[in-house]
């Protein structure tokens, strides 16, 4: 079977169709790479990320020893798999309770290990006495999470002096009783002998009686 060209002017306006057609087709078919291209970075896409703390939360930290707890953070992804290399920073309350990270400074840069874990060591708390909060930032190829680890700092000087006194009182109350007894006669009867009050004999004398004239 054979195809009959137009003729005359329609020829030009045949090749132009023509034309069309194998440009459309051509750019379908260099626009299929960069979709699946697309398609492949979108599946390789790294996952959003959870971080969240799994020591040294509700920690109380020494400040007469000046030792602290360290805080470590999780990083895990939407699946609930540990995350390797994410930025985590810990950052201290300037004033106030708190402390300081390594070379004194108010915040740790740490990177998660394979666990997914980072710690932040030389934790050292001041010597304020107070709750304080630490705040968690990690982040990872645009996907940021956030937590807090709350701490206390305490002077455990207050807390051995008051029970001390505690001790103290309790001495001197178990004293006191013990002096109770003694003064009752010991393991006698717990009855109190009563003194009975003194009273004032009186005495008769024999004698002569006398008798005379009724007085007016």
């Amino acid at each position: 079977m054979k195809t009959e060209l137009p003729r005359n002017g329609c020829a030009s306006e045949y090749w132009l169709r023509t034309r069309s057609v194998l440009s459309i087709g051509i750019v379908a078919v260099l626009a299929s790479p960069n979709r699946l291209l697309a398609q492949e970075q979108e599946a390789i896409r790294a996952p959003s990320i959870k971080v969240e703390v799994v020591a040294g939360q509700a920690a109380t930290n020494n400040t007469k020893t000046r030792k602290g707890v360290e805080p470590i953070a999780l990083v895990t992804d939407e699946r609930g798999q540990p995350v390797s290399g994410v930025m985590v920073v810990f950052t201290l309350p300037e004033t106030g309770p708190g402390g300081a990270f390594v070379d004194e400074s108010k915040r740790a840069i740490v990177y998660t290990n394979a666990e997914g874990k980072a710690t932040a060591r030389g934790l050292t708390p001041n010597t304020t006495p107070g709750k304080f909060q630490i705040m968690v930032n990690a982040s990872f190829q645009g996907f940021t999470s956030s937590t807090t680890v709350y701490q206390t700092n305490v002077l455990p000087g207050r807390a051995k002096s008051s029970t001390k006194l505690i001790a103290i009182l309790a001495i001197a109350g178990g004293a006191a009783a013990a002096g109770v007894v003694a003064a009752s006669g010991g393991g006698g009867s717990s009855q109190s002998l009563a003194v009975p009050p003194s009273r004032t004999a009186t005495t008769i004398t024999p004698g002569t009686p006398i008798f005379g004239a009724p007085q007016q």
